[in-house]
């Protein structure tokens, strides 16, 4: 986790879809034969303000027409890292969960899971 000086945060576009794919290049940490692994970040608040959680996001490549994901596997995948990442729910969440967020073309986009 990394704490973020509380500062305005101008509203995110939800990420281009066409007919279930993600229609931009995402910006991706990996991209093997079997996955592909997107960066993405959950930006959370608690009560000293907001801060955010790396997320690596891997979705199956035959979830993908070629470098991008169907968007249902990008949403596993997000509800997936967001449950490893606050332990799925086995410890009580003191964060609260806002918006998950991802780069296209380097390009902040809000990934629509909440």
């Amino acid at each position: 986790m990394s704490k973020n000086p509380p500062s305005f945060q101008p509203p995110l576009d939800d990420l281009p879809v066409a007919d279930d794919l993600v229609a931009a290049d995402l910006d991706l940490r990996l991209s093997t034969p079997s996955t592909v692994v997107v960066d993405a970040r959950l930006e959370v608040e608690d009560a000293s303000g907001p801060d955010s959680i790396e997320l690596a996001l891997v979705i199956p490549r035959s979830q993908c027409r070629g470098e991008r994901p169907l968007l249902s596997a990008l949403l596993d995948a997000a509800r997936t890292a967001i449950a490893r990442a606050t332990r799925a729910g086995t410890t009580p969440l003191t964060l609260l969960p806002r918006r998950v967020v991802t780069l296209a073309a380097g390009r902040p986009y809000v990934i629509p899971v909440f």
